[in-house]
């Protein structure tokens, strides 16, 4: 059965909804950039240990400043199945990410995360009433082709795209993603981004610290200060993505997120010294081609 269309938004939203989305996209990328710091031999912690951090700092976050007209409430965390079902839907799709990272390194682990575009695009037609276009999805396909390019085959060696356990892991938890964009629509109707991002880091946690309680006492000051920041950022990045896809469609909105791997590769070009392929350049400009054409396009 499908769900009833959502009401349109005004210009003015849509605007307002592209600017957090870009927010959102820098809270990412600073958070993606802290994760790849903490894999290093430096500061080489568990793949599981950042969850917790994220879902405790996220909560804190939540209780601390989201006040305002649609406050954040706790009880509907525990006791409405669809938000409990969005905690769950979120641990499995960030710990497909988060797990990845070290296996397939940033680039192929935040490309692979990214194909949730194409599968929420779908999943909005036939779930929230919205349109996908013949254009729009030719944009989102080149979007996607450009985000290939831009990681290049096998880090760029010429080789080519090996699917093993991790790839089918780093799929599976772009469905999830997918999944999880298609819940945070339905559930803003009634509830605010505060209470929806509350169950995501509330049915992480739990689940969490008890399988790293007993790596907490071994952290340094150093490993500390470097999850909690990437905890900060990945909560800013999370909280203004729920905000945008409330005033933007699904399809927007997640093109717009597509800028998150050029964001992430510019990143480690300054701080880790990665270079770029002719062809990534190439992936970078049809990214920024594709996501600005349907971010523009007639809704």
């Amino acid at each position: 059965m499908k769900t009833p269309s959502m009401p349109a938004s005004t210009d003015a939203e849509v605007r307002r909804g592209s600017v957090v989305m870009i927010l959102s996209v820098c809270g990412f990328t600073v958070n993606t950039l802290l994760l790849r710091l903490l894999g290093t031999e430096a500061h080489e912690v568990s793949a599981v240990l950042p969850l917790l951090f994220r879902a405790g700092v996220g909560a804190a976050i939540v209780l601390t400043f989201l006040r305002g007209n649609r406050p954040t409430r706790v009880r509907p965390v525990f006791t409405e199945k669809k938000l409990i079902l969005r905690g769950f839907v979120g641990l499995l799709g960030t710990a497909a990410y988060y797990i990845t990272i070290p296996a397939l390194g940033a680039g192929k682990a935040t490309l692979l995360c990214n194909t949730y575009v194409v599968f929420a695009a779908i999943l909005a037609t036939l779930t929230l009433g919205e349109r996908l276009t013949r254009v729009r999805f030719a944009w989102l396909a080149l979007a996607f082709a450009g985000i290939v390019l831009l990681t290049g085959p096998e880090g760029g060696t010429g080789g080519g795209f090996a699917v093993g356990w991790h790839e089918v892991v780093a799929i599976a938890g772009a469905l999830t993603a997918a999944w999880a964009v298609i819940l945070i629509r339905q559930l803003s109707v009634e509830h605010s981004i505060g209470t929806i991002y509350l169950a995501q880091c509330v049915w992480i946690f739990l689940p969490v610290l008890a399988i790293t309680a007993r790596e907490l006492p071994g952290l340094g000051g150093a490993e500390w200060a470097l999850l909690v920041g990437a905890a900060a950022a990945a909560s800013i990045g999370q909280l203004a993505m729920n905000e945008g896809y409330r005033t933007l469609p699904v399809a927007a909105g997640a093109s717009l997120q597509m800028l998150w791997p050029v964001m992430t590769s510019l990143g480690g070009f300054v701080w880790f010294g990665e270079r770029f392929t002719a062809p990534q350049l190439a992936g970078a400009v049809l990214i920024l081609l594709g996501t600005w054409r349907v971010a523009i396009g007639k809704r």
